[in-house]
């Protein structure tokens, strides 16, 4: 993929998760500042379209990113990004206030990721698992009908159920897996963002943000990364990957 077309795929990529329409190549050249013409900008979404990075949903629409494109897009082309300090301190506050409630532990930090991303989160500790935040996810279109809806209720009422296919043998670092990579049954159209923790006693967890594929991966990584880092005692400074 040369330079241009990556400019014109990152761009889909921002257009479609802030609007969750499909978009087109006049979209991109009114809104992005691009110097080549819509004709030209169309010409080259057919070849990303051809190398399997965007689609048509349907006739006459414009064009939406794919698992390959979003894939492409995490690990190519987000630029780096580190949390102010406004951010880690409000999450060290809310962890140390959590640690206090050590019966909760769960359940309170996936209600905390769920408020931070906006998305539905969930926390799977020794002997604690919860899911919460299936309310910030109702209104989005990629779940807007009712099989999908029950999809997702399920996964977060069962959760706990498939840590053992969510929590990775050995690093503590964030992960994205973008709709048909997960190792759980989700929609296609979903998204997760998960990292391994490990408690004071050794032993592991998950925490992670359900959202739709089109989600601030960049967003989530951080948050998911540096709470991570925090729960397991091993907090510095990071360098975040953000678009």
């Amino acid at each position: 993929m040369d330079i241009r077309q990556q400019k014109i795929l990152a761009a889909i990529v921002k257009e479609y998760s802030d609007t969750a329409n499909p978009v087109g190549s006049k979209e991109l050249a009114a809104k992005y500042n691009f110097r080549e013409s819509s004709a030209t900008i169309r010409n080259e979404m057919a070849v990303l379209e051809k190398s399997g990075y965007i689609m048509q949903p349907h006739k006459s629409a414009g064009r939406v990113p794919t698992d390959k494109g979003y894939r492409f897009f995490v690990n190519e082309l987000m630029r780096r990004f580190e949390l102010s300090e406004k951010e880690r301190r409000m999450l060290r506050t809310e962890l140390s206030k959590l640690h206090a409630q050590h019966e909760q532990l769960g359940r309170s930090i996936s209600n905390l990721l769920s408020q931070v991303s906006g998305q539905a989160a969930f926390a799977l500790l020794p002997n604690q698992s919860s899911a919460t935040g299936l309310s910030h996810i109702i209104g989005d279109p990629e779940f807007s009908d009712s099989k999908t809806m029950k999809k997702v209720a399920e996964l977060l009422e069962n959760i706990d159920e498939h840590a053992s296919k969510l929590v990775k043998k050995s690093d503590l670092n964030a992960e994205a897996i973008i709709g048909g990579e997960s190792p759980v049954p989700v929609p296609k159209n979903l998204s997760l963002v998960v990292s391994n923790v490990k408690m004071k006693d050794g032993k592991k967890g998950v925490i992670g943000i359900i959202g739709p594929k089109r989600m601030s991966y960049a967003k989530n990584l951080s948050i998911i990364e540096y709470l991570a880092k925090l729960i397991s005692g091993t907090a510095a400074i990071l360098l975040i990957i953000i678009r």
